[in-house]
């Protein structure tokens, strides 16, 4: 996994989220999806890996799952897996806060 420091306090990543706790990180020519959830943050792809639709204003749903707008498929954003195993596994990636920085841990 490739690092790479995102914000330099956890308050500068809740200040850089819009009013849906959203944000879109480019990283190159990647664009990865950093959400806020009922307390937790998540980091995912930001392309259905269905139909390679944004995935940006997907609704999370109550088990966590972001909701693809273009065909409804839901993704864990545990561990990616659409939960009927119609299409592939949504990439997801690792949110640390490493006092006081906080960092995004990038899979391939």
């Amino acid at each position: 996994m490739k690092r790479f420091k995102l914000f330099d306090t956890k308050e500068d990543l809740i200040e850089s989220l819009d009013e849906n706790g959203r944000l879109i990180i480019k990283i190159g020519e990647r664009k990865i999806c950093l959400a806020q959830h009922q307390e937790q943050f998540y980091v995912f792809d930001h392309l259905c890996p269905h139909n390679k639709h944004s995935l940006f204003d997907g609704l999370i749903n109550f088990l966590s799952e972001v909701v693809c707008p273009l065909h409804s498929y839901r993704f864990s954003l545990k561990d990616g897996v659409e939960c009927e195993q119609r299409t592939a596994a949504l990439k997801i990636h690792e949110l640390r806060f490493e006092d006081p920085h906080v960092y995004l841990y990038l899979k391939d």
